[in-house]
Formats: C-alpha cells, sequence, structure tokens
C-alpha cells in the first residue's frame, strides 16, 4: 500500500507533461503557415541555409541539435511532414526564398555605377560652386569703394546783347541772361556763347545776332580796364551794312563792358590793328566803349 501511494504522483506528472507537449504540438501545427510567413518576411530562412553552406564546406564545428519533427496528429490522422529541411524552407511560389537575395546581388553591380557617376557629378558641381563662390569673394575684395558722385558744376549768370529789328527798321539792343560754367577765363567764355548766336527760345521772341556767322574768337585779355578782342577774319564782312556793323560792334562792346573790370574794348582782326571795319570804315582803331553807340 505505501508503494501505491508514491506511484501515483509520479504518474500524474508524467502525464501532465505529455498533455503541455501534445498541445504545444498542437498548437504549432495550426499555427505553422503563420510562422513560415514569420520566417521568411525576417529571411531567417536565408540564415538557416548559409549554415547550411558554411557546414558543408568548412565541417561541421559542434554536434548539430536534433530537430524537433510534429508528431502525429490523432485528430488528421498523417504524419507530420518531414523533408529533413526546416518546414518554412519553399515559399508558396515553389522556388527556394535564398534565390531573391541572389536577384538582388545581381541588380546591385547595375546601379552603382549611376551612384558612382551621380556622387562624382554632384562633388563636380559642389567643387564648381566653391571656386565660383571663391573668384566672387576674391572680386568683391578687389572692387574698389564706389566714388562720390560727381557734384554738379557750378554756374554763373551771364549778360549777352542781341538785337531786334522794329517795324520802322530801327535796330534795337536786348539784354539776355544766361547760365554759363564758372571758369577761370569768364570773358572769353561769353564771348564764345555770344559768337554762337541766339537759342531757339530767343530766336522765337525775334532775337538775332548781327555779328557774321563764322566769326571765331582767337583771345580776349584785360589791361588796366580795356579788353583786347582778337577775332577771325569772318568779323568784318556783314552783309547788312554800316548798321550790321554798328549792331555787331554794339554787341560785342556792351557784351564784355557788362563785366565791372571792363570799361572799353579795342578790336583785333587775326591780331593786327585795324582802323576801319567794312567798306563803310566804321572806325575800330581806337578802344570803344558804351558811349560810342
Amino acid at each position: 500500500m505505501p508503494e501505491k501511494k508514491k506511484r501515483k504522483p509520479a504518474s500524474l506528472g508524467c502525464l501532465f507533461w505529455i498533455a503541455v507537449i501534445l498541445l504545444i504540438l498542437v498548437l504549432f501545427f495550426f499555427n505553422k503557415a503563420n510562422i513560415q510567413k514569420v520566417l521568411e518576411s525576417t529571411n531567417a530562412i536565408g540564415l538557416f541555409k548559409t549554415n547550411e553552406r558554411v557546414e558543408k564546406d568548412v565541417g561541421p564545428k559542434a554536434p548539430k541539435i536534433p530537430e524537433i519533427t510534429t508528431a502525429p496528429v490523432a485528430d488528421s490522422g498523417e504524419p507530420a511532414a518531414d523533408s529533413g529541411e526546416p518546414a518554412s524552407h519553399s515559399s508558396g511560389s515553389g522556388e527556394p526564398a535564398a534565390e531573391t537575395p541572389k536577384a538582388t546581388a545581381k541588380t546591385e553591380p547595375a546601379t552603382k555605377p549611376a551612384a558612382d557617376t551621380t556622387t562624382k557629378k554632384t562633388a563636380t558641381e559642389t567643387a564648381k560652386t566653391a571656386t565660383t563662390a571663391t573668384t566672387a569673394k576674391t572680386s568683391d575684395t578687389k572692387k574698389p569703394a564706389d566714388k562720390p558722385a560727381d557734384k554738379p558744376a557750378a554756374t554763373r549768370k551771364a549778360t549777352l546783347f542781341f538785337v531786334t529789328i522794329d517795324p520802322d527798321g530801327r535796330v534795337l539792343r536786348k539784354e539776355v541772361a544766361r547760365d554759363l560754367p564758372q571758369t577761370d577765363a569768364p570773358l572769353s567764355d561769353t564771348l564764345k556763347d555770344l559768337f554762337r548766336g541766339t537759342s531757339a527760345a530767343e530766336a522765337g521772341k525775334g532775337l538775332r545776332s548781327l555779328i557774321p556767322a563764322g566769326t571765331r574768337l582767337l583771345s580776349a585779355t584785360v589791361k588796366d580796364g580795356v579788353a583786347t578782342v582778337n577775332v577771325s577774319e569772318d568779323f568784318q564782312f556783314n552783309q547788312f551794312g554800316i548798321e550790321g556793323y554798328i549792331g555787331q560792334l554794339a554787341q560785342v562792346v556792351f557784351t564784355a563792358t557788362a563785366f565791372p573790370t571792363v570799361t572799353s574794348v579795342q578790336f583785333l582782326i587775326e591780331g593786327q590793328r585795324r582802323e576801319y571795319l567794312g567798306a563803310e570804315g566804321v572806325w575800330i582803331g581806337t578802344p570803344l566803349d558804351r558811349g560810342k553807340f
């Protein structure tokens, strides 16, 4: 009797473990498809195959652990398939799952040159950009500072004399004010502007010049209140006769004596003093002032 009491706990323990193992096997059998998908998605099958190839080439380094195979299940009546390889070795398409890494390995060389070319192009473009940036910086460094804007030239008021002819044929002098650049030779600049004639606006008001066209100022100097005005040969030919000669002399004398340092004008023709101007014989042998007109 005492021996029977000891065997009962042992037999109950064996039955318990057998039931647990059977339960695990049943769960494994029903979840076989899910386990196979997990192994394929994680590429664990490739690892198993790689281990097998290493073992074939190098030789087994350690004894293999016997694989657990599925025991026959009472409900189905068929034993679990044992192909000698892990159950998840094949994929649903019938081709070994290990072929996918091979295809990837074959396509890699075709992709690498393009990547290398792109990398080289990018490096070249980066180098060019850096060179351009360096050149731009150097140019900016060497570029001189902007010069200050030039100030507008100083001007002065100048008084010029032109003439008008009234309905009775009388010649009348008209004073005109102009803005001329301020220089070291104001008398010469004013007389040169006078010899150019009237502007369009002044001509529109009936003003005109009796100084012969083409007359040039050769020189103008002032000494002791006398302005010596040297003019070209054209000055002694006037188409309006004596009235024209008097009018042209008056224009020069009144314009020159508008300067406070000038009281009279001595005329020279091509550097020579002449006593008379023109065929009518208008006196120019001595300096002329405003009182002579």
